[in-house]
């Protein structure tokens, strides 16, 4: 049994909602899930119940509705959407400066993953956890249950300082661009065809006939380790994954930032993938076999390209070092 490793979520004393400012639901119609008939339905009960419902389908909406939000100092914000625009919104309050108000957040699934919605609000579904956290507000118990979690921050010289919650590259990275153009050129874009395409290709990348190699890196973890070589999958994240089997981290180190990094040349990587995937590592698989994983403060790569963070596609400079550390912490509410 993987003995997971506490959560570093800090209590946050209860603070009572200001009169007059009424709850928003920020809806990105576009979204996976919420296209599909959630967003009209979460908007009806949202302004049923007294919310301000904003509707975002861009870059450009999403900073303009966030400002708004920061303007009038609304502190009951909801999310339903997928990881890429909470992660927008989530690198906007990030990137605001230190000490600075910022709103209370809850996170409803409206996309296509959804790993920041399952990892914040556990199980929940997003219109009986909507309407939970709309009669919440309205007595006044809105903040019943928050925790404070931060973001990745992903550095590098020469480029916009990013935050995100889940962050991917090497083949992962690779995998992830040709199913995103993929699912472009679908006329259908059904999850079975997506999901049958992902794997195919997954498989292919693993095993060295997708015409893909493993990129050359240096990894530094600090205490937990170094990694130098061709790295076959990368992965670095805040969250805890508390809901499914997927939690690909070892249960060991200290800090925020968990971080996984598997070398091409790791001995027996098909036999122990399930267990790696599920976080059950064995003592075989330590960062001198090629398997460096666990929590730590600060993560440096040298020579990434490119990487994917909350599904959004980035470039990197590989004479650049990229470093991975945490920002500030924000408020999130799990009603």
């Amino acid at each position: 049994m993987n003995a997971r490793a506490p959560a570093l979520a800090t209590p946050v004393p209860r603070i009572l909602t200001t009169a007059g400012t009424p709850p928003c639901l920020i809806v990105n119609p576009r979204s996976f899930s919420a296209s599909r008939g959630l967003a009209i339905q979460a908007t009806a009960l949202a302004k049923s119940h007294g919310a301000e419902v904003i509707h975002v389908d861009g870059p450009e909406a999403t900073r303009a509705a966030i400002a708004a939000i920061l303007l009038r100092r609304q502190h009951q914000v909801m999310l339903l959407a997928g990881d890429g625009t909470v992660c927008a919104i989530v690198d906007q309050l990030s990137s605001l400066p230190a000490g600075a108000w910022t709103p209370d957040l809850l996170v409803l699934p409206g996309g296509r993953t959804n790993l920041t919605a399952a990892d914040l609000v556990p199980g929940g579904r997003a219109l009986p956890t909507l309407k939970r956290a709309l009669l919440r507000a309205h007595e006044q118990r809105w903040d019943a249950a928050v925790e404070e979690r931060c973001a990745l921050r992903i550095e590098q010289s020469g480029a916009p300082m990013r935050h995100g919650f889940f962050f991917s590259a090497a083949l992962i990275d690779s995998v992830i661009r040709q199913c995103h153009q993929h699912r472009a050129e679908l006329k259908s874009q059904g999850d079975l065809s997506t999901i049958g395409y992902l794997l195919r290709l997954g498989v292919r990348s693993l095993l060295g006939r997708s015409g893909m190699s493993c990129p050359r890196l240096h990894v530094d973890a600090g205490a937990g380790g170094t990694q130098d070589g061709p790295v076959r999958l990368l992965l670095a994240t805040t969250l805890l994954h508390r809901t499914g089997l997927f939690d690909p981290y070892a249960p060991r180190g200290q800090g925020d930032v968990r971080v996984t990094s598997v070398s091409e040349d790791a001995p027996r990587f098909w036999r122990t993938l399930p267990r790696l995937l599920t976080g059950r590592y064995t003592s075989a698989m330590s960062t001198d076999k090629g398997y460096l994983s666990g929590r730590c403060n600060q993560v440096t790569i040298n020579g990434l390209t490119s990487y994917m963070l909350d599904g959004e596609a980035f470039d990197a400079d590989p004479n650049q070092p990229v470093i991975i550390g945490t920002g500030p912490r924000l408020r999130f509410i799990r009603p």
